[in-house]
């Protein structure tokens, strides 16, 4: 079942730069919130926070308050970061598929976790493709090199190694950020298809993709949370002066 994630109090340093400044969020389950932002606001690294990555992008960074994953206390001393990464999976950017063939970076995650079986790897890359919306297109090309694939194609590949391992939470940092519009629309309607099987938060740029696809949407500025309600809402009426001004093109930040 794709879980809740509570954050409160979250605050974020960069040696002595403060990226996030006491945000406090929930994300409901199996919905897909959308956080929207001029870029330097502290979206991606509210994202990293979650699933532990600021501290391989970030030795020095510093974190503080509470982040809960389902019934993980992702901070805690105890809890493993390689399981928390598991089920919390992340989608960057730019696409990035190892060197290897399609199958392989498929395969890659459930081989690390002890997968050996040879039927039990095809079930679960030809499964994983399918949930990524990339089956059809490549069910013939599976030994080949996963970088000989387009840019789209190699987007929905990575989402698709992410869903291999059986993830309950999936983080997309601008995923489509780098595409064209065909291939944007194709990552759409997937993050459409995964709602309510995984909790969804994705970073944009792209105001209408964040109204077209979002259940929740949350605007941030300067390290906080401005605004956070439901995606409707916040796109017609907005309550914050700051959050119109954003969406209307008026904002300074």
């Amino acid at each position: 079942m794709a879980p809740e994630i509570r954050v409160e109090g979250l605050s974020v340093w960069y040696d002595r730069q403060r990226a996030l400044k006491d945000v406090s969020l929930n994300v409901r389950p199996g919905t897909v919130m959308a956080l929207i932002g001029p870029s330097g606001c502290g979206k991606s690294t509210f994202l990293r926070a979650i699933n532990r990555l600021i501290e391989e992008s970030t030795p020095r960074a510093r974190v503080q308050g509470h982040v809960q994953v389902g019934d993980i206390d992702v901070y805690h001393p105890s809890t493993d970061v390689n399981d928390l990464r598991r089920r919390v999976g992340m989608v960057f950017q730019l696409p990035n598929p190892f060197p290897f063939s399609i199958f392989d970076n498929v395969a890659y995650g459930p081989r690390l976790q002890g997968v050996r079986d040879g039927r039990t790897l095809r079930r679960l890359v030809e499964n994983s493709l399918k949930q990524a919306a990339l089956w059809d297109e490549v069910r013939g090309k599976l030994r080949r090199p996963a970088l000989a694939l387009s840019g789209g194609q190699q987007q929905r590949l990575c989402i698709a190694r992410a869903l291999a391992v059986n993830p309950d939470v999936l983080l997309m940092d601008e995923p489509t950020a780098s595409l064209d519009p065909l291939s944007t629309s194709k990552i759409e309607e997937l993050v459409a298809d995964l709602r309510g099987r995984y909790t969804i938060i994705l970073v944009t740029h792209n105001l209408r993709q964040a109204a077209r696809i979002s259940d929740h949407t949350a605007f941030f500025s300067n390290g906080m949370v401005i605004e956070t309600g439901d995606t409707r809402q916040i796109f017609t009426a907005p309550r914050e002066q700051q959050t119109e001004e954003y969406l209307t093109g008026r904002y300074e930040d």
